[in-house]
């Protein structure tokens, strides 16, 4: 999920200890953001610090004036069949092509599992927003295929990978013992920076740093903070198809994530969002002096969450319904123009 969405989380979580919400009222405290800061602290540590501490054996930077597909996918085959003989874990990072201030050519990665072999296919220019520029694909074949001398696993996270905004992807294949290979997206991530015992022993350094400012028993608050703010972020990632290290150091490999979303939906994240506020009321309302409502907690939810929910779910599926239609009005007229001009030329 995104950062926003784990900060908000992370300070839900926070606002479930009445001694927290207590601190923040009447000492001013920062406990409550104290959660939302452990809340993100995973991907803070992956994306500001492991990623650059990652060794690659193989770096495919594509010329940005004439790309070589086959060169790509020759040695994106080459990285995993050495892996396979060696034994050893290898490790491939892929450059962008970058055209412009906002402009990118983008290209994608196949996995071809039951055929043992990769395909790489050059694609248009994008931008930012990854929208194609039409007309700009590269004259000629631009697909690419190499074939494998070892069978790979099946594919845990997406079989086609994208190539292009910002920094590429990487990719690490590692050796299995019944002579497969695995693949491994972002390797450097979710590891043991999204571990519930990461999480468990960051609270208790938190215990035991505030204790000796305001006293064990009353910063026993703080851990508990920490570690749930860090934990409702591994377990938020769970719902993904990458996984996390759960029980870094005694777990070595990533647990599958249960395939339920992408971590850039906008459902999942503004579902979540939404949620977390929900809650954060709820928690300051039942633990305040004079709350401000005696409502249950069902009717609570149902006005505050499930309705309104349940009618911006409808009124989007309306919308895109719209656009559907306004698209297809928009492509009908095109053909209609297109046929004209060519009647005309004829």
């Amino acid at each position: 999920m995104k950062g926003l969405t784990h900060f908000i989380s992370g300070v839900a979580v926070a606002t479930f200890f009445r001694e927290a919400v207590d601190m923040s009222h009447q000492e001013s405290s920062f406990i409550l953001t104290l959660g939302g800061i452990f809340g993100i602290l995973p991907d803070t540590i992956d994306f500001k610090f492991a990623q650059f501490f990652e060794k690659y054996d193989y770096k495919v930077d594509p010329d940005p004036e004439n790309p070589d597909v086959q060169q790509i996918a020759d040695t994106l085959a080459r990285a995993i069949n050495e892996a396979h003989e060696s034994g050893k874990p290898k490790s491939i990072l892929f450059m962008t092509i970058k055209k412009g201030a906002d402009l990118w050519r983008q290209y994608k990665m196949y996995f071809d599992i039951e055929n043992s072999k990769v395909v790489v296919t050059m694609g248009p220019i994008v931008n930012t927003s990854k929208k194609p520029f039409p007309g700009s694909e590269l004259p000629g074949k631009q697909q690419a295929e190499a074939k494998l001398n070892c069978r790979l696993c099946k594919q845990v996270y997406d079989k086609e990978t994208y190539v292009d905004i910002m920094s590429g992807p990487s990719f690490q294949f590692v050796p299995q013992k019944d002579g497969a290979v695995k693949i491994d997206f972002l390797s450097w991530h979710r590891r043991w920076s999204h571990s519930l015992t990461m999480g468990i022993f960051l609270g208790f350094l938190g215990w035991l740093l505030m204790g000796l400012w305001v006293g064990f028993s009353k910063s026993l608050v703080y851990g508990l903070v920490i570690t749930g703010g860090f934990w409702a972020h591994v377990l938020e990632d769970q719902l993904g198809y990458m996984g996390s290290n759960l029980f870094w150091p005694f777990t070595k490999n990533k647990t599958v994530g249960t395939k339920s979303m992408h971590s850039g939906d906008a459902w999942p994240n503004f579902t979540t969002v939404w949620l977390s506020l929900v809650l954060i009321f709820y928690n300051l309302n039942r633990f305040a002096a004079e709350p401000f409502t005696d409502a249950s907690f069902l009717v609570y939810f149902s006005y505050a969450f499930i309705i309104p929910l349940c009618v911006l779910n409808i009124l989007d599926r309306l919308l895109n319904r719209w656009d559907e239609q306004i698209m297809t009005k928009d492509v009908s007229h095109q053909s209609e123009v297109l046929k004209e001009k060519e009647e005309s030329f004829a």
